[in-house]
């Protein structure tokens, strides 16, 4: 098993930060590929955020009402196997 962080995408070329609405996952909760995991607001538009990996959340690192930057770290995951970049070096 290896951790990943979930972090805030650009979801255009514009978008440099965001506002962290919403969790719609708690510490703990397992989720897959795809599934929302928080709600989030641009300057533009309300959209949800989904989850890029199967697995448990292990930690929240950013709090609702918190303005986030492209790139941040907005959670953690324990996912299955190694990580990509690991596996790299291995």
């Amino acid at each position: 098993m290896s951790n990943e962080n979930i972090i805030l995408p650009a979801m255009s070329d514009q978008m440099t930060e965001a506002e962290l609405l919403t969790w719609k996952v708690s510490v703990g909760d397992e989720v897959k590929k795809g599934d929302v995991i928080a709600e989030i607001a641009t300057d533009k538009v309300d959209m949800d955020l989904d989850s890029p990996f199967d697995g448990k959340i292990i930690k929240l690192t950013i709090d609702e009402g918190s303005m986030v930057n492209v790139g941040e770290t907005l959670a953690e995951i324990e996912v299955e196997g190694d990580s990509l970049l690991g596996s790299l070096f291995d």
